[in-house]
């Protein structure tokens, strides 16, 4: 580590060490830091919830007997020895030999500035090992496409919704997607946003009209910008294409049903099957309706 690099990171860990000294010495009165904001910070640092609430309760209390701290602290009296001893062995608590025994928070400025140098080596080590791994762990060369088809099994909706994010994610140029009510989740939602401020284009088809059931899901897609389209069916399969290049197919079991019911997710970068999927989608767009909002009355 070269001598700026360490010198920063003392300067960091002095830092931390002074706001929380001055979080430690308010927190009973609502001070800097509130009392449960020392105890998340301290946890952190790498203590449990007990060492958090003994150490803590240490330092406003100073020199105390082992019933007080588990008072204080709100640990109890069957745990207080084992944590005291876990603090001990940290060096951030000390004995004081008598019957009974007392004990001493160690001073914040010394047992703060071990537990961060001790949480930064811990991640000077992990970065070094994270390196290591993505030198070790290649992804398959650009040339090579994956054939086939993968499936993907479930019964929750967010599986399906993670798997066309992360696909609206990759697009660069243009997305198709049929749903039933467009719906959407959270994670979908972002994606499609990013994927507006990129310039993907994207077409939505409905497979039913516009009614009470779905017209603010529809209206979201349209405040986004996006094109919309029904096409009525009752039995049609979910379908994502990507630039022509990959897609994804929901095969519901029971398509009639809306809540509850399994399905096959079918994921694909196969040439030949993303093509004629590709194409079919295109023709469904150029056959679908088109849908007008201003016509739709307010009332639904």
């Amino acid at each position: 580590m070269s001598k700026h690099i360490k010198m920063a990171k003392q300067e960091v860990i002095q830092r931390d060490i002074e706001i929380f000294q001055e979080g430690l010495k308010n927190g009973e009165e609502g001070g800097v830091m509130e009392r449960e904001e020392i105890l998340r910070t301290l946890v952190s640092c790498g203590l449990s919830e007990y060492e958090s609430k003994v150490y803590s309760s240490l330092v406003f209390l100073g020199p105390s007997k082992a019933g007080t701290i588990s008072r204080e602290s709100k640990v109890p009296q069957s745990k207080i020895y084992e944590v005291l001893d876990q603090l001990t062995n940290k060096q951030l608590v000390e004995v004081f030999d008598g019957r009974p025994k007392e004990f001493k928070a160690t001073e914040p400025e010394i047992a703060l500035k071990n537990l961060l140098e001790e949480k930064m080596n811990e991640i000077d080590t992990l970065k070094s090992k994270v390196q290591s791994m993505s030198n070790f762990l290649k992804p398959l060369k650009k040339d090579q496409v994956l054939g086939g088809v993968w499936t993907i099994k479930g019964e929750k909706f967010k599986e399906f919704f993670n798997k066309t994010a992360e696909m609206l994610d990759r697009s660069e140029k243009y997305v198709y997607a049929i749903t039933r009510d467009f719906s959407r989740s959270a994670s979908m939602a972002g994606a499609v946003k990013k994927c507006i401020k990129r310039g993907v284009k994207i077409r939505v088809i409905g497979m039913e009209k516009i009614s009470k059931r779905n017209y603010y899901k529809a209206l979201w897609y349209k405040e986004q910008g996006i094109n919309l389209r029904f096409f009525e069916t009752k039995v049609h399969p979910r379908i994502i294409v990507v630039d022509g290049k990959e897609i994804l197919l929901r095969l519901d079991y029971n398509p009639q049903k809306r809540n509850r019911f399994r399905f096959d997710s079918l994921w694909s970068e196969d040439v030949s099957l993303v093509t004629v999927i590709d194409n079919y989608v295109k023709n469904m767009w150029g056959n679908a309706n088109t849908i007008n909002f201003r016509k739709i009355p307010i009332s639904l």
